[in-house]
């Protein structure tokens, strides 16, 4: 599959081209402008470089979250927007299985190692899951959670003990503390891990082959996933 691999939804905003997951060519942003500034821009060089026309692509990956609500709103619509002007179709992927994918274990044996992305959601909660580092299966859903609870779900896994945890990303802070006073895990802390496009591309071919291709849909199907509900309806709630 020819992949347009995107993503928005955290501090950094990045694309790229992959065939079959050969790299063709990406770009990753670090700028502090908002990615509704860069993101098309960026897109726009990455085709360019990579000489691939939209025409061309197979699909659209894009990570519809969790992560923040205006940078998922962000990519989402602009990916919305090609596909339909292409009529190109999309393939969402988990902004934290695309986290965890974007990694490479060197140092721990893959089968006794869980990844635990994290996503920093203010106030000692995170946006995370926890992955096989081997075959990458879910072992703790993703979803919004307090530090602290996710910290008790960890020490509940089987062998949690024998298991080394590498947590990634924004959250690893707030997970760092919520783990201090339990005894006996073993957890390394990688802060600065961010999405990357080969990431998203291993997720979103990983998403076709799960499900016989049906991870592929219209612009119209494609949807954020937030595991949350923003603060303004928070407080209209309340």
């Amino acid at each position: 599959m020819l992949i347009l691999a995107c993503d928005t939804s955290n501090s950094t905003c990045c694309a790229g081209i992959y065939d079959d997951g050969k790299e063709l060519a990406y770009e990753m942003s670090f700028e502090k402008k908002t990615h509704s500034e860069t993101f098309m821009p960026l897109v726009h060089r990455v085709m360019e470089k990579s000489g691939v026309k939209h025409s061309e692509l197979d699909a659209y990956a894009i990570c519809v979250g969790p992560g923040s609500f205006t940078g998922i709103r962000i990519g989402l619509s602009a990916v919305k927007g090609m596909s339909a002007a292409s009529g190109v179709p999309c393939i969402a992927v988990s902004s934290t299985e695309a986290l965890a994918r974007s990694v490479t274990n060197v140092v721990h044996p893959e089968e006794r190692t869980l990844l635990l992305p994290a996503f920093d959601a203010r106030n000692k909660r995170v946006f995370a899951a926890v992955y096989d580092n081997s075959g990458y299966a879910v072992r703790i859903k993703e979803g919004a959670y307090a530090a602290s609870d996710l910290a008790d779900e960890l020490t509940d896994l089987p062998d949690i003990m024998k298991t080394k945890i590498i947590v990634l990303g924004s959250g690893s802070d707030a997970v760092r503390e919520a783990l201090a006073d339990k005894l006996g895990i073993n957890a390394d802390y990688a802060p600065g891990a961010m999405i990357t496009p080969s990431g998203i591309d291993a997720a979103a071919r990983a998403a076709v082959d799960a499900t016989d291709g049906k991870a592929i849909v219209s612009a119209a199907e494609i949807k954020a996933a937030y595991c949350a509900v923003s603060s303004a309806e928070r407080y209209r709630k309340a």
